[in-house]
């Protein structure tokens, strides 16, 4: 994607108070062990950054923010939302994500879909889905290769934050650097926190 500027994390700066929401979703990520912020970012650029929450970003006291969850991206009814996003459903995680680790036992890398199908399959296995191609075969992974649910919400993420209409609080290339930097050392932490933005209230129908 065109916005994607390499970053790197940096550690937390001292948060200003927040509210009992804002603790919340700050604290799931705190408790995860690992807050992931960027350099390039002022703390108070958007308050639906991970950092944002923790400083409580009093300049947008107001703004709401917004996460899809990989089960609403995965159904067959819900591909139409991946066109605005510039994704498609049978790109390669690997080349995406700029990673190898996402391949089955025959060294095929799974397309977005398959990896946010995870082990039980995604919805869209259905081959009357019209969003896919008629020859797309999605194939259930038999595990995640790194931590468990991470490419789940790894995919959700970047959706999320390359949807036009979803506030999300990161860019795609944002969200693929905070996985490379993150996803062999705090492979855990990172899902969770990932999952935390995801669960915050999807705006789209």
């Amino acid at each position: 994607m065109s916005d994607h500027q390499p970053d790197t994390p940096e550690t937390p700066t001292d948060a200003a108070p927040v509210d009992s929401s804002r603790r919340k979703l700050a604290g799931a990520a705190l408790g995860a062990g690992a807050v992931f912020t960027l350099s390039s970012r002022p703390v108070w650029a958007s308050r639906c950054t991970i950092s944002g929450m923790m400083s409580g970003n009093l300049s947008k006291p107001q703004e709401k923010c917004d996460g899809c969850t990989p089960g609403y991206w995965k159904q067959c009814q819900h591909l139409d939302s991946w066109v605005a996003t510039g994704f498609k459903p049978w790109d390669s995680f690997n080349t995406v994500f700029g990673v190898t680790h996402y391949k089955d036992s025959k060294g095929k890398p799974y397309t977005l879909l398959d990896v946010m199908g995870g082990v039980s399959g995604s919805l869209s296995r259905d081959k009357t889905c019209p969003a896919l191609p008629g020859d797309y075969k999605n194939r259930p992974m038999d595990k995640d290769p790194l931590s468990p649910n991470l490419g789940f919400h790894a995919v959700a993420a970047l959706l999320n934050a390359a949807h036009p209409n979803v506030n999300f609080g990161y860019t795609a290339g944002e969200i693929i650097d905070l996985f490379r930097s993150n996803y062999l050392t705090k492979p855990g932490a990172l899902k969770d926190s990932l999952a935390m933005l995801n669960e915050r209230g999807c705006p789209l129908n």
